[in-house]
C-alpha cells in the first residue's frame, strides 16, 4: 500500500536521523564536539520533516481514517499512543531549542548536557516509536480499514508528498551531508 510504504520509508530516513544524533554524541563523549553550530538545523530538520511532513501527514491522513473507522481500539492507539508520542516529541524539541539557545549565550558544559541530553531523548523515543508504529499501528490499519478507505489514503499521500517534495529533498540531502561530517 502506497501510503503506509512512504511512512515506512520516512521512518527509514528519521532512523538515519537518530544514528546521526547517537554517532555525534558518542563523538562528543569522546572529547570531539562536533558541528555546534548544527543543532539549529537538526532543530529545523526535527520541526519540517519528522514533524510536519512525517507526523503531519500521519494525522491528517492516516490516523484520522482510523479514528473515523476503526473504533475503541483505534482510539487507544492513535490518541493515547502515537499522538501522545507526538506531543512527547515536540516538548522535547521545544526544550532542546530553549537549551540551545541557553548553550549559544553562555558556552557551559550544563547548557551543553542539556543539548545533548534532549537529542538523545529525542532519538530514543523516535526509535522505539517509528518501531510501535511499524509493527503495531501500521499492519493494525492495513488489516482494517476497508479497501476504498485505503484507497483514499493512497490518493491523499501522493498529493501531499507532490506538493511537498521540495521540503522532502531539502531535509534528506540534509541527512546526506551529516552523514559525510560523522
Amino acid at each position: 500500500m502506497y501510503g503506509i510504504d512512504v511512512l515506512e520509508n520516512e521512518h527509514a530516513q528519521i532512523l538515519r536521523f537518530t544514528s546521526i544524533i547517537r554517532r555525534f554524541l558518542v563523538r562528543a563523549l569522546e572529547g570531539e564536539v562536533l558541528f555546534d553550530g548544527e543543532v539549529a538545523s537538526m532543530i529545523d530538520f526535527i520541526r519540517h520533516y519528522s514533524d510536519a511532513h512525517h507526523h503531519g501527514k500521519e494525522e491528517e491522513i492516516l490516523f484520522r481514517y482510523m479514528l473515523e473507522d476503526l473504533g475503541p481500539v483505534a482510539e487507544k492507539i492513535v490518541r493515547q499512543g502515537m499522538l501522545v508520542e507526538h506531543d512527547q516529541a515536540r516538548n522535547i524539541v521545544r526544550r532542546l531549542d530553549e537549551a540551545r539557545v541557553r548553550y549559544e549565550e553562555e558556552k557551559t558544559t550544563e547548557n551543553l548536557l542539556d543539548v545533548f541530553g534532549l537529542l538523545y531523548n529525542y532519538a530514543f523515543l523516535l526509535e522505539a516509536h517509528a518501531e510501535r508504529e511499524n509493527t503495531v499501528v501500521y499492519p493494525f490499519a492495513e488489516k482494517n480499514l476497508s479497501e476504498a478507505r485505503l484507497e483514499h489514503i493512497d490518493e491523499e499521500t501522493k498529493a501531499f508528498e507532490k506538493e511537498h517534495a521540495l521540503r522532502s529533498e531539502h531535509y534528506l540531502n540534509e541527512l546526506d551531508r551529516w552523514e559525510t561530517m560523522i
